[in-house]
């Protein structure tokens, strides 16, 4: 059942035994995995079907280069999977291990404690199976670089799965308006959660409904299903002190991380066969090649977990000589910022860029743009299964080397609150981020690793300015909003938010489902984890409460 906020009863807001605040990819897992149970659940949502009140909830103030904390986030049935690109990566079991050259990494769990709910992870971002060798997705499949097969500790074989992108919304709106148990209640904001008179636990949630009255809902279990930054803002405010629900020591809200990413160095192919563009999988999944470093090289270079993909041009460099790049550079205006920053390899759009030469790419080359044009209106905007974006080599057939790293967890990079208000009168936000230099010489031992290995084993050459390349990933933008870590996960209070069950320490009946429990992120964006980790809550959930009536 969907309802809004405003036609609740005060008997329906009574004897809820589960109540999963945040419609999003957690959110919804958890909904559609508690359809049927016969456990009474709330699926609290702040905003409706459409996005428009972001903005409006999510003000607050960064550390630059850090956008803004309004950008990146919904408030809307599917969250933010309504801007999702579709990448799905699993994590490594590397990145569950404990690290002596990562400081406070670990993880309370196993890597297999997550693996065994990927292949339903997979399925529910509806890309495919969980498989991303190339030997195992592609059918006949050609080398990454043409004569390299990898080498000195250079993996070639993963590549990264893509959803449809599939909008959770949109794709599981149905099955819980048809639930016989499960309840999703739009424009209904919860504003603070009440701790029971006595007791370490969580009594009630008070929300904002439509109307603009306060509500209590009374449940048995509570689940946060929000974001990395809301979860600890909620938290945060529901405690008067202002210090935040669970935070003993003064760990909520610590060591929050995005990955960082950037692009530098040239590989020129040397005549050499490269796979750069999107390719098929053989269940139909769109897929592209990652270059990779081996675990033991991890561990021997004392490298944080990376990815590097081939990249495209900038688009405002006109020496592309691409009709579609120039045409997308002279209509940047109508890009979302946060796409305008990943065209422009991180950097700010060079807005003294001349536009003539761009003119003269679309008008030499506009062939080529009618082409992609039609191919966009039947790969992009009609298709159900989207090429996830453009690609579009260099004239020269040289590719940039973008990379996505692993953050190392600090303590110093936080999320707190502000004495500013919004319209609910929830204190706002600050996010306080920056690269520490473990980040920086990790990123440049990598980049050198990958250059020494290709160069040595492949007609291909990758060109890195020494000098200049530490400068450069120094002044990486947190791009992709990837929010992790701000109630991270461990074995006691003393490290962390929440225990190895999710629950938080000290509430036993309050977990949380989110990208914030991660601690350490790993290169893999977070989607494909939050929802495996929201299957295993589900089980737990139910395993432990099912009685419950």
């Amino acid at each position: 059942m969907i309802h809004s906020s405003s036609d609740l009863t005060e008997s329906s807001l009574q004897h809820v035994d589960v109540c999963i605040i945040g419609a999003g990819a957690a959110g919804i897992t958890l909904a559609c995995e508690f359809d049927g149970c016969g456990l009474n659940v709330i699926l609290l949502e702040a905003g409706g079907f459409s996005v428009n009140v972001a903005s409006a909830d999510y003000g607050g103030t960064a550390t630059d280069p850090h956008p803004d904390p309004t950008q990146y986030r919904r408030s809307a049935f599917g969250g933010t999977t309504s801007l999702w690109g579709g990448r799905c990566v699993a994590l490594d079991p590397i990145d569950f291990e404990r690290r002596d050259y990562v400081c406070e990494s670990g993880w309370p769990i196993r890597y297999a404690d997550v693996a065994q709910y990927y292949p339903r992870a997979l399925e529910y971002c509806d890309a495919g199976k969980f498989d991303f060798s190339i030997a195992g997705s592609l059918a006949k499949p050609s080398p990454t670089i043409g004569g390299f097969d990898g080498n000195r500790g250079i993996v070639t074989e993963h590549i990264e799965r893509y959803s449809l992108p599939t909008d959770f919304g949109k794709r599981y709106r149905k099955r819980i308006a048809q639930s016989p148990n499960v309840t999703a209640v739009l424009y209904a904001r919860c504003i603070k959660l009440h701790k029971r008179a006595g007791d370490d636990a969580i009594e009630s949630v008070e929300l904002v409904d439509r109307a603009g009255r306060t509500r209590r809902l009374a449940s048995r279990i509570i689940v946060l299903a929000t974001g990395g930054i809301e979860v600890p803002r909620l938290m945060m405010n529901s405690d008067p002190e202002g210090r935040g629900l669970g935070n003993r020591n003064d760990l909520l809200g610590r060591f929050y991380s995005c990955h960082f990413e950037n692009t530098s160095g040239r590989l020129a192919s040397n005549g050499a066969a490269v796979a750069f563009d999107f390719e098929k999988t053989t269940d139909g999944i769109y897929c592209r090649r990652q270059l990779r470093l081996s675990e033991n090289a991890q561990r021997q270079h004392r490298l944080l977990n990376m990815a590097f993909r081939l990249h495209f041009p900038e688009y405002s460099d006109s020496n592309h000589r691409s009709s579609v790049m120039s045409a997308i550079y002279l209509a940047k205006s109508v890009l979302p910022p946060e796409y305008r920053m990943i065209l422009q390899h991180g950097k700010p759009s060079n807005a003294s860029a001349p536009a003539l030469p761009h003119v003269r790419n679309v008008v030499t080359g506009l062939p080529q743009l009618i082409r992609f044009s039609c191919d966009w209106l039947f790969r992009i905007k009609f298709a159900r299964r989207k090429i996830p974006y453009t690609l579009v080599p260099n004239a020269d057939g040289s590719f940039p080397l973008e990379f996505n790293s692993e953050q190392t967890p600090m303590a110093s990079n936080r999320v707190s609150i502000t004495q500013e208000i919004d319209r609910h009168g929830l204190r706002r936000v600050h996010l306080a981020w920056r690269l520490c230099q473990n980040d920086v010489d990790s990123a440049y031992r990598g980049f050198i690793a990958m250059r020494d290995a290709i160069n040595t084993g492949s007609p291909a050459r990758l060109e890195v300015d020494e000098e200049k390349l530490r400068d450069r990933i120094s002044h990486s933008p947190p791009l992709g909003g990837h929010h992790i870590g701000t109630a991270r996960m461990a074995s006691t209070a003393r490290s962390g938010v929440v225990g190895p069950d999710c629950a938080v320490f000290g509430l036993p009946n309050l977990y949380i489902a989110s990208s914030a429990v991660f601690p350490t992120s790993g290169h893999a964006n977070p989607t494909l984890t939050i929802v495996a980790l929201a299957l295993r809550l589900a089980e737990r959930i139910k395993t432990d409460f099912a009685g419950v009536k």
